[in-house]
């Protein structure tokens, strides 16, 4: 009678990427900055929510609020609003720093470029 061959699946740790949700202005150019974190051997990854040339910061809070509501976030993940300074007023970027401590998960970035 031939013998029975054991097979044993192999087990180990699986790691989980936090997951970083990004809602920024531009549909081209950040989406390729933060691709860079994407690597396969990263322990995070970026997903920028994609936009239709909505770029005022209301239009990336409204974009990031819709992603959350309807996809939640892990308790690891985060959800992050880029924008640039440009010729937003203070009020309209307040709003989005107001936005960004309502949770310890959330965050605001702002970029100056032409700020010395």
């Amino acid at each position: 009678m031939p013998k029975r061959r054991r097979f044993q699946r192999p087990v180990g740790d699986r790691r989980y990427r936090k997951i970083f949700f990004i809602a920024s202005e531009g549909s081209k150019t950040e989406p390729t900055y933060f691709s860079v974190f994407n690597d396969t051997k990263s322990v995070i990854h970026v997903k920028c929510l994609k936009s239709r040339h909505d770029s005022a910061p209301p239009q990336v809070l409204k974009r990031m609020e819709r992603h959350i509501k309807q996809e939640g976030l892990k308790s690891t993940d985060e959800a992050w609003l880029v924008v640039d300074k440009d010729s937003w007023t203070d009020e309209q970027l307040a709003e989005l720093y107001g936005w960004s401590e309502g949770a310890d998960k959330y965050g605001f970035a702002l970029s100056n470029p032409k700020w010395v």
